[in-house]
């Protein structure tokens, strides 16, 4: 019989909250994603705190308390955060190459033009 050890999540949230201009934005987030799952952000248009998760996320800022880590490895740490953004891909609004294109088209599109070969998470 063998024990196999449970896969450590691709992102890893442990308590995490993030300040802005000395204002508390997130507080105490808790989450997980594993390979094949999905991030659901779901809040009102103005200030509910999504695109500062996901600038935290993508490591444009960093959480104020606790931290987030990328298999098992805390993206803060340099060696860490190195190799995250080898295989992270940011792509905005105000980035896509072309408006008819949807998400994933935009995503394979700025992967091929920068080498990546990343995860969508």
């Amino acid at each position: 019989m063998s024990m196999r050890k449970p896969t450590l999540p691709r992102i890893l949230l442990n308590d995490v909250s993030c300040m802005r201009n000395a204002q508390q934005i997130l507080r105490h987030v808790n989450g997980s994603v594993h390979n094949g799952g999905a991030l659901v952000l779901k809040g009102s248009n103005n200030d509910s705190g999504k695109t500062t998760f996901l600038r935290m996320l993508a490591g444009f800022s960093r959480p104020s308390a606790d931290q987030i880590l990328r298999n098992g490895h805390d993206i803060s740490q340099s060696g860490t955060f190195h190799q995250y953004k080898l295989q992270l891909n940011w792509l905005s609004l105000k980035d896509a190459v072309k408006e008819k294109f949807i998400v994933l088209d935009n995503v394979q599109w700025f992967e091929v033009l920068e080498g990546k070969h990343g995860f969508i998470v």
